[in-house]
């Protein structure tokens, strides 16, 4: 890997890459149980690159409650020693907190509404929103939800996945 520092382990890197290609296998979110087991610790940047990070935040997203709740104070960790996304913990935040029925904080996770409108899930503070986004890297909501509205109308997909109408 030219120009960037070597990664203390190659190997789980490769492995949460090829899981990420598949984040929604419930055997990946076990494995990712596993893993937080092993190094108990998030598998950041400096242990599997930002590729790495980013598979196994994928497969964090789409996996049970359970394992949402027990990766967020890793990931947290992680974001304030600069070794994660933290728009990563932002959308997981989100997610568990709809997960909870609570407001979110960020604005990051969407639902479709009875009448088919795709809509954020309500929002503490809406009004501070965009400058909690721009903190941790997110774009303005509003540009979320244009971009969120395509995938949905246009492509028919919302984060990887197909909706039924």
């Amino acid at each position: 890997m030219p120009g960037q520092a070597r990664l203390r382990d190659e190997t789980l890197r490769e492995e949460l890459l090829a899981m990420g290609s598949r984040p929604g296998d419930p055997r990946h979110a076990d494995r990712l149980w596993g893993i937080l087991d092993d190094y108990e610790a998030w598998p950041g940047l400096r242990l599997v690159g930002e590729d790495g990070e980013r598979a196994a935040w994928l497969i964090v997203q789409l996996g049970d409650a359970d394992l949402q709740r027990r990766v967020l104070p890793h990931l947290e960790v992680a974001v304030d020693q600069g070794d994660a996304n933290p728009s990563h913990y932002a959308c997981l935040l989100d997610r568990v907190r709809m997960s909870e029925g609570r407001p979110q904080v960020y604005g990051s996770q969407f639902v479709v509404h009875t009448d088919a409108t795709l809509a954020p899930w309500p929002i503490d503070d809406p009004g501070g929103v965009d400058q909690r986004r721009f903190r941790v890297g997110l774009p303005p909501l509003a540009a979320q939800a244009r971009d969120m509205e395509h995938h949905y109308r246009v492509r028919g997909v919302v984060w990887g996945r197909a909706w039924i109408a």
